[in-house]
């Protein structure tokens, strides 16, 4: 999975989804958020198994996939990049 997105839309779209996600979960993969780049919409989904947030964006893919990342940390790393990028 290869892309490009605005800082503003994908920090926007993982404040959303993350907040379904609790931080210390007994099942391990319930922390994480699904990413998912097709066309040139990046898909972000969560659950808690009560409730899913599926939120999306617009960027540029050059290779098409799907991932998993820790949603808080993924957070926090996207915050922390300057305006702009």
């Amino acid at each position: 999975m290869k892309l490009t997105i605005e800082r503003a839309a994908l920090l926007k779209a993982l404040g959303h989804v993350q907040s379904v996600v609790e931080r210390r979960n007994t099942i391990p993969i319930l922390s994480n958020i699904l990413l998912s780049a097709e066309r040139d919409t990046l898909s972000f989904s969560a659950t808690d198994l009560d409730m899913e947030i599926i939120d999306e964006g617009l960027a540029q893919i050059d290779v098409p996939g799907q991932i998993t990342a820790p949603a808080h940390t993924l957070y926090e790393i996207v915050r922390k990049l300057p305006d702009g990028s």
